[in-house]
């Protein structure tokens, strides 16, 4: 506090309060996050007088709710003009006093969960442990599930054994209308997905998945999106090594265009993944699978200057994290893509898919075209199943050349 509050009645006047005795550990854990100076002070201030608004009406730590914040703070807009980061700031002192053990959570909320959400959230658990699915696959399941059983049961017990296939057809079939027809076949699986656990289970006497028809989207029906060689490397050139996040783009840009990474396995990935002395990576995908690649020496090299020079000091393992605070890893791939559609701004591209994919299907077009095999480009991508990698075969135009026919009437 002292590196903040140079003044001793300020630093006296923030510790008055029911609060004043955690605002240290607080100020500890705002500086460990990474936040600047200027917020931590900005921070305290608030803290300290909600503190003191709390002494004056009589409010212990043990009784802080959303109500007090929002009094509080149509109290404080009277006399101060409100900042936007006054109730985040808040909500940040509540979360850091919960995991401290000094401010039980609100015991209510595992009761008013609605009967849709906690089926819901059980059938996340079942995908994570035993599908081993990525916790973006999961999130979406669980999502989609919420859904089916709140369109079905409301805020009511929701009891498996009444769901009747006319229902759950009429779910999917109002649901997918609103989706593309990739986003539709993701709507059908996880209510499949869904259906089968709960007969396997012995929730249901029926298994109602077979009954949900399959929206229209025929197997290898497009073409892969993809950038060319020199496409990629304008992309990267427009990286700059000499700033923290033009390392860490650098690095993120040359993990997804030479190994072909998936948006979120770059974000699980890890400081333990890395084998400087072997060259290899592990590569992870859901909770328990773990792929092993070769690292090449462009690769290595990015990380390597990342890691020294780009990479914020925190705690965390995730080999990449937010260059604001809080210093923490990202969440998900969305970051990751966020940070290659900016990275094709930059450029000034504007490829035909602007996501973090479209450069895993540019590694695949690239070794394609300098003559490898599906299989060994399979490998590569570490799909599971060959008919995957199939879909690379439209872009392979040196092979269908040789199986075009003449055009009747055409000179050969």
């Amino acid at each position: 506090m002292e590196q903040f509050m140079e003044r001793p009645w300020a630093l006296a006047r923030m510790h008055e309060g029911p609060l004043g005795n955690h605002i240290d550990a607080f100020t500890q854990n705002l500086a460990a996050h990474g936040y600047a100076r200027a917020s931590i002070r900005r921070a305290i201030w608030i803290v300290g007088d909600f503190s003191r608004w709390m002494l004056r009406r009589g409010i212990s730590t043990g009784h802080l709710s959303e109500a007090y914040i929002d009094a509080f703070l149509r109290c404080r807009k009277r006399r101060r003009t409100p900042r936007w980061e006054d109730r985040p700031t808040l909500h940040r002192l509540i979360s850091h006093l919960v995991q401290q053990g000094i401010l039980v959570g609100p015991a209510s909320v595992a009761v008013s969960q609605s009967s849709a959400q906690r089926t819901a959230d059980a059938h996340g658990v079942y995908l994570r442990d035993v599908r081993n699915l990525a916790p973006s696959t999961i999130h979406g399941g669980v999502k989609t599930v919420r859904m089916l059983l709140t369109s079905l049961f409301g805020d009511a017990e929701v009891i498996l054994e009444q769901m009747a296939a006319a229902d759950v057809i009429e779910f999917v079939r109002r649901l997918a209308s609103r989706c593309s027809p990739r986003s539709a076949n993701r709507v059908v699986s996880d209510v499949r997905t869904f259906l089968r656990s709960a007969h396997h289970r012995g929730l249901t006497r029926i298994d109602l998945s077979g009954c949900i028809p399959s929206p229209a989207n025929w197997s290898l029906s497009s073409i892969p999106k993809a950038l060319g060689e020199d496409q990629v490397r304008r992309v990267l050139a427009h990286c700059d090594p000499t700033t923290a996040n033009g390392c860490r783009d650098y690095a993120i840009i040359l993990l997804l265009a030479r190994l072909g990474l998936r948006a979120g396995e770059v974000a699980a990935m890890r400081l333990d993944d890395i084998d400087w002395r072997a060259g290899k990576l592990s590569v992870r995908n859901g909770e328990t699978r773990q792929d092993c690649m070769p690292l090449p020496h462009d690769v290595g090299a990015a990380l390597a200057a990342y890691l020294s020079q780009g990479r914020p000091s925190c705690s965390t393992r995730h080999v990449f994290v937010r260059a604001q605070a809080p210093r923490t890893p990202f969440s998900s791939g969305t970051a990751i893509a966020s940070i290659t559609r900016r990275a094709f701004l930059r450029a000034d591209m504007d490829p035909p898919s602007k996501g973090a994919h479209v450069l895993r299907h540019s590694l695949a077009t690239q070794m394609l075209r300098r003559g490898a095999s599906l299989a060994e480009i399979g490998q590569v991508l570490r799909h599971r199943q060959q008919s995957t990698t199939m879909i690379y075969a439209k872009v392979d135009l040196t092979s269908l050349r040789t199986l075009a026919q003449p055009w009747p009437g055409g000179v050969l």
